[in-house]
């Protein structure tokens, strides 16, 4: 792939919001009970813990879910595990639940998931999704999103073009402060801007949990990126107000690709690859 030609995480915004409301979803009912169990690895992770955050139960994640389920015997769980690829950690919890006797569903945006060898094939549920360069998994989780929760996204695209995109590159830290409802898309955030900017660490939480503690001390070097919430502490702040977990995302997603630079993509594309090979993971279809 020329890293030249590889578009950045903006543009896989705008055209995942413009393909949104068109796509074909899948018929997948979420029941709202406390046996739900969602789990991932990476962001695939934090979309199930916005699954359990809205429809109950649990999220996991590839390094915890063994030992939950080890704890917890009982078969009379619903349990989910969402990976846009079908393949890597997909691989392994599919295996690894179905060798210890559980029948979980799988919520993927690959229509021939590595991980559906293990399953029934009534329990895949492929989502829409765009080509992506690897690690962006903007269409994919947002797919998921929205066919789930059925969120109000209008006006989005107006928001997208009007927004004041902060320079990220002024700043060697960001800290994505939440209202405790989208605490989860903080740290989604955060995950972004690591996987996507060199040179930009950064972090994130659920107001409650850390602006009391994890932001008193000053930092000329950090900004305090709030997400539908207010911080009046030491530091430089940027607001970003839409009350949707979609919205927000997608919009963080924007952001991020107006600060990033060809020479972060090569980045990406390269490293990706190499872990790959290091690895051994398997896709059969790249997302």
């Amino acid at each position: 792939m020329d890293s030249k030609k590889t578009e950045k995480l903006d543009y896989y915004a705008q055209k995942t919001l413009d393909g949104l409301s068109g796509w074909t979803y899948p018929a997948l009912a979420l029941e709202k009970t406390s046996r739900n169990v969602f789990m991932g690895s990476g962001d695939a992770a934090n979309t199930a813990k916005i699954l359990a955050q809205n429809f109950g139960g649990i999220g996991l994640t590839v390094v915890n879910f063994r030992s939950f389920f080890e704890n917890n015997p009982e078969k009379n769980l619903n349990v989910y595990i969402v990976n846009a690829s079908g393949g890597k950690d997909g691989v392994v919890m599919a295996e690894w639940l179905v060798g210890h006797g559980w029948q979980p569903k799988l919520i993927t945006s690959n229509p021939e998931p590595p991980a559906g060898k293990f399953l029934k094939p009534d329990n895949i549920y492929v989502f829409p999704a765009i080509v992506e360069p690897p690690t962006y998994n903007v269409s994919t989780y947002a797919a998921m999103l929205y066919g789930i929760l059925k969120e109000d996204i209008g006006g989005l695209k107006e928001t997208l073009e009007t927004l004041k995109i902060p320079n990220l590159r002024t700043y060697k830290y960001v800290f994505f402060l939440a209202s405790d409802k989208y605490e989860i898309v903080a740290k989604m955030a955060s995950r972004k801007v690591a996987e996507t900017l060199s040179g930009v660490g950064a972090n994130g939480g659920g107001f409650s949990n850390a602006a009391h503690g994890m932001l008193l001390q000053p930092n000329k070097d950090r900004l305090v990126f709030c997400l539908n919430t207010k911080y009046d502490g030491p530091g430089n702040t940027y607001e970003l107000n839409i009350d949707s977990y979609l919205g927000l995302l997608l919009a963080v997603h924007y952001i991020v690709g107006k600060n990033q630079t060809d020479a972060d993509t090569q980045n990406i594309l390269r490293n990706y690859e190499e872990n790959a090979r290091k690895l051994g993971w398997t896709f059969n279809k790249v997302w």
